[in-house]
């Protein structure tokens, strides 16, 4: 769970990246937007999303609001195929350079499913982790509640 400590390292950093890195921050209505139309955002992805709007984080670009839903009606379609993605119950956050998705998993976990793979390969215990070591902090989070 991000602490308000690791929120303000996080947004400090965030306002340090190079034009055309970022996305800008998604509104409330846009987040309600989507919720009324996929599902309910983690709550640390939707102050991410709220506060700094997305962009590369370490070699990667997480989604921001508009590519959010095109984002969760491929992975949802992709899902439905024979041979398709099997870690259903991810919540997409981006794809990798290799056209995998990256989301979150029950419990907070960060990882990418990749294409023939039973499960997701964890790539961070949470999305504070996830970050942190993108944004090369050097925590971003807490284990309260």
């Amino acid at each position: 769970m991000l602490t308000e400590e690791g929120k303000s390292k996080i947004k400090a950093r965030w306002r340090e990246r190079p034009a055309g890195t970022t996305y800008p921050p998604a509104t409330a209505e846009e987040l309600a937007d989507f919720e009324d139309r996929h599902t309910a955002i983690p709550d640390d992805y939707r102050w991410f999303l709220q506060e700094c709007g997305s962009g590369v984080v370490g070699s990667e670009w997480l989604d921001g609001i508009d590519d959010l839903f095109s984002s969760h009606q491929k992975f949802r379609e992709e899902c439905a195929i024979p041979n398709g993605w099997r870690t259903k119950e991810m919540f997409i956050i981006g794809w990798d350079g290799s056209g995998c998705p990256i989301g979150g998993l029950p419990g907070g976990a960060i990882a990418v499913q990749e294409p023939g793979a039973e499960s997701a390969r964890i790539l961070s215990p949470s999305l504070g982790a996830f970050l942190a070591a993108g944004l090369e902090l050097e925590t971003a989070e807490t284990n309260e509640g």
